[in-house]
């Protein structure tokens, strides 16, 4: 051991007295380790780069979900409000139609009247033998459960809540609110975020043709979307995404392109089947924005990098 010391001693000393080999090695090491930490510092803020991008698809996904949540609890303080006024109940019991009917469009005008245009309320009386239940409806007066989740109807596409009416233990009555699931943009756009509901266009059988014609336009692989709640550039750019990339952003959770940054969430129904995905993001040159936050993150590191590599360079010369 001591030997092999003295050797790298006496190798350092005859380096040294040849001094244009002795410089020549030392800049060559110190640029190569200058290179290699740069390598280092850059793929360590890409990884982190991804870090922040996996975990802003999964924010994304947790504001459709908890939103979708807080209506479900908006829904069932309504329900509860109804289930406690007696005349009302007393009416659906008896299927006083014209009653209902009139309980109905007071309340929902009231909606209107305080612009939460997008929530309607139903009242079904099971009393009525010309009442047609939809599926939905049927599996909530069999269960005697409330059942809340998202419905493609005749006239469209909503989150949709379902309570029975019971009493000894028989369901006579269901209360249905719902709210167009399009209106979820309108907290999106608060935020300064992108939302669009994208429907499989299987889907579109189950929309009465009142409802869709001049309405849906494709958008990409088998997706429309409703344009008249959409018409913004973001919904446009959608169908230019070219479909490997499209495949790419579904593997991947999110998509950056030069404009934007996206991200989806694949959209089910009440009964679990998948109706189609919502795609959100934004501007990549959003100011405040991550994407912004993080392309900036990666460039200081690596100007700060190379700046330093500049320097050492300039004090060996």
């Amino acid at each position: 051991m001591f030997s092999f010391i003295k050797y790298l001693q006496g190798l350092k000393e005859k380096f040294q007295k040849n001094k244009g080999l002795w410089f020549t090695i030392i800049t060559v090491v110190s640029i190569s380790g200058i290179f290699f930490t740069m390598y280092i510092i850059t793929t360590m803020t890409s990884n982190v780069s991804e870090k922040v991008y996996q975990s802003m698809a999964k924010d994304y996904r947790l504001n459709v979900t908890n939103l979708i949540d807080t209506k479900q609890e908006e829904f069932k303080k309504l329900a509860l409000i109804i289930l406690k006024n007696e005349v009302l109940l007393e009416h659906i019991e008896e299927n006083r139609v014209a009653d209902i009917q009139a309980y109905e469009k007071k309340i929902n005008d009231q909606f209107i009247k305080e612009s939460i245009s997008n929530y309607e309320i139903s009242l079904y009386s099971l009393g009525s033998n010309q009442a047609i239940l939809r599926p939905s409806i049927i599996s909530v007066i069999k269960s005697k459960n409330t059942i809340y989740g998202i419905e493609v109807m005749s006239d469209g596409v909503y989150n949709t809540y379902l309570e029975p009416i019971i009493k000894d233990d028989t369901v006579y009555g269901v209360i249905q609110i719902k709210e167009s699931i399009h209106n979820a943009k309108k907290y999106f756009d608060r935020i300064n975020e992108e939302f669009v509901f994208l429907l499989d266009k299987k889907m579109l059988a189950q929309i009465a043709i009142e409802s869709k014609n001049g309405k849906y336009r494709d958008m990409i692989n088998d997706y429309t979307v409703n344009q008249s709640f959409y018409d913004t550039k973001f919904t446009a750019s959608i169908p230019e995404i070219e479909k490997e990339e499209f495949q790419n952003m579904i593997r991947n959770n999110y998509l950056i392109d030069g404009i934007y940054y996206r991200t989806y969430r694949i959209v089910n129904d009440i009964n679990g089947a998948e109706i189609g995905m919502v795609v959100l993001g934004e501007y990549v040159d959003n100011e405040d924005g991550f994407v912004n936050l993080a392309d900036d993150m990666t460039k200081t590191v690596t100007t700060v990098a190379l700046g330093l590599v500049i320097s050492i360079m300039l004090f060996m010369f």
